[in-house]
């Protein structure tokens, strides 16, 4: 494999200066385009969301292709194509490093809602944490940074995209283009990022989120900046692929090959958007005892009952299988557990101002709610720590760094074969040669395959025990 010349490869710097110039080029249009990404991804809870925000990501896409090369990407099919898989591709980014923000950053609703900040050396370990799982994810998806652009301008299947898309990674350098994506997703958020860093550092970490919606109106120009780093980057280097119109069908790897890789890129896109949705799901029980507080209520159910506390505003609703904790204001917490007989025992410990609610069903269970009833162990990182076996989040974690390190290395040499197929005749090898070379690209891509193809399948499961465990 040729590498390029040390100018030619991905420079930070110089994109986004370009960048910068791209989005002075039409300021208006692209600042419009990034406030419908982000009002469109607000509306994601909606429904709509899924479908609009994929697709304004490639109507910016598609404004910077016609600044760059002043010729606007004439609409197609393929247009769908590059939205499902921006879809795909940014959603895993963003539902890892939302699950990594939410488990391991401040918690502003339970433990962590404090007056004072994060020490910083805790603060800075929490940062390097979630910039990590965020570098993972990335580095997944770097290979396909290219693909919706090839899409947008170009046309063509979603494989051949992937498959131009890898070859111009790897020979630019996959660490260059590892920063390029981690680059052009960070800086859309930074706006956001910033502004709630300086409220939780300034006032409390409870006011974080507010800080978050302080940097929301500089974001619709941020989102098409970062953006504008992987046109830019794109443009500069489209020049090397093979024309469309020369493909040919020789060119293709086999069918049972590509429903190989096709697997091993889905599985654990669905592992992390299934740990995503288990996420969302409460806290189970704890199993056992609490341990903390004295007792003040101890009693033995026989049916259908309410319990009432002396020096607290809620009440305790046993029927069956199933407590519910409700307050004055009608919030509840509800506490049903996978016993299979009814609740036979209750009792209630309290420790400052929270208060731990034992059931004994087959064995002791309990949760912890405050005055108001709100629940305050039911924590992301407890749901995922009381769903997910020992071995989940290493399973996700080591099938994408393996993807990230091996999947690469099956997917050039494919789009190699592919990019020579479609050459002119004089610039193509000898018929023999090529052969040679495709058997042993398809060789290569067949061995990847079967050994990511363990860690892929683990991290599905894991994702599958979170949602349903």
């Amino acid at each position: 494999m040729t590498t390029l010349p040390a100018a030619l490869r991905p420079e930070l710097g110089p994109l986004l200066v370009r960048s910068w110039a791209v989005l002075r080029a039409h300021p208006v249009i692209a600042a419009a385009l990034g406030g419908a990404v982000v009002l469109s991804f607000a509306s994601m809870l909606f429904g709509i969301g899924v479908v609009a925000t994929p697709w304004f990501v490639c109507e910016i896409f598609a404004l910077q292709l016609a600044v760059l090369t002043d010729r606007p990407p004439a609409r197609s099919l393929a247009w769908v194509r590059a939205a499902v898989f921006v879809l795909g591709m940014t959603g895993v980014v963003v539902a890892a490093t939302w699950i990594a923000v939410l488990a391991i950053g401040p918690d502003v609703s339970t433990a962590d809602a404090a007056a004072g900040p994060l020490p910083w050396p805790e603060a800075a370990r929490r940062v390097a944490l979630i910039a990590a799982v965020t570098g993972l994810t990335v580095g997944f998806i770097a290979p396909f940074q290219y693909a919706p652009l090839v899409l947008i301008e170009r046309g063509g299947t979603l494989g051949a995209a992937v498959l131009e898309s890898a070859w111009l990674v790897r020979r630019g350098g996959l660490v260059r283009h590892w920063a390029l994506a981690f680059a052009a997703h960070l800086l859309p958020l930074v706006p956001a990022l910033v502004a709630a860093v300086v409220v939780a550092r300034t006032f409390e970490r409870a006011a974080t989120p507010v800080g978050v919606l302080l940097g929301l109106p500089l974001m619709p120009l941020s989102i098409p900046l970062g953006q504008g780093l992987l046109s830019v980057a794109y443009v500069q280097r489209r020049v090397e692929l093979s024309e469309p119109r020369w493909t040919r069908r020789e060119g293709r790897p086999p069918a049972g090959l590509v429903l190989l890789l096709s697997s091993l890129v889905l599985m654990p896109v669905l592992g992390v958007a299934l740990l995503a949705a288990g996420a969302l799901r409460p806290a189970p029980p704890s199993a056992g005892v609490a341990r903390a507080g004295h007792v003040v209520l101890d009693r033995a159910i026989d049916g259908p009952r309410v319990l009432y506390l002396t020096d607290a505003t809620f009440e305790i609703h046993v029927e069956g299988r199933q407590l519910t904790v409700v307050a004055s204001d009608g919030a509840s917490a509800r506490m049903k557990g996978s016993w299979s007989g009814p609740i036979e025992r209750v009792r209630v410990r309290r420790d400052g101002d929270r208060y731990a609610i034992e059931a004994m069903a087959g064995g002791w269970w309990w949760i912890e709610v405050d005055r108001a009833a709100i629940r305050t162990d039911d924590s992301v990182a407890a749901r995922l720590a009381r769903r997910l076996p020992p071995w989940g989040i290493p399973a996700i974690g080591l099938a994408f760094a393996l993807s990230a390190l091996l999947l690469i290395r099956a997917l050039e040499p494919l789009g190699e074969i592919r990019r020579l197929y479609g050459a002119p005749a004089s610039d193509r090898p000898p018929l023999a040669e090529l052969q040679a070379r495709r058997r042993s690209a398809v060789r290569l891509a067949w061995g990847v395959g079967l050994t990511l193809l363990l860690p892929s399948l683990a991290a599905l499961v894991a994702g599958s025990i979170s949602l349903l465990g």
